[in-house]
């Protein structure tokens, strides 16, 4: 227990020495500074990761193309005409489930 006590401390102190060592604890300039820095070295790697592991066709790197305000309408409508025929379709179920609760608690009621 002390032990993990002592290396809880000595991870917090560490941080906090390297980045006062960094200078992010000094002026907002010094720590915008770093950051642009960082972001800068670690950019390229990022690039070519995007470029290994995304096609140029797919959707979640370029994001789908937006559709005319029409089309789009007419998409919202026939999402909510199937979110609608569906709940209908389990409202069988949701009534059965109902009924068995409410039996099931009368029951518990005249049991005791």
């Amino acid at each position: 227990m002390v032990l993990i006590t002592i290396i809880k401390v000595a991870l917090v102190g560490g941080t906090i020495y390297a980045t006062k060592e960094l200078g992010v604890w000094d002026s907002s300039d010094v720590t915008s500074g770093l950051y642009e820095d960082a972001k800068s070295q670690i950019k390229p790697y990022g690039n070519q990761l995007m470029d290994r592991h995304c096609c140029k066709v797919c959707e979640t790197c370029q994001g789908p193309s937006p559709k005319p305000w029409r089309e789009s309408m007419v998409d919202a409508w026939n999402d909510t005409v199937k979110k609608t025929f569906d709940t209908f379709l389990q409202l069988p179920t949701y009534c059965r489930r109902f009924s068995e609760d409410v039996q099931e608690s009368i029951n518990k009621m005249f049991k005791k």
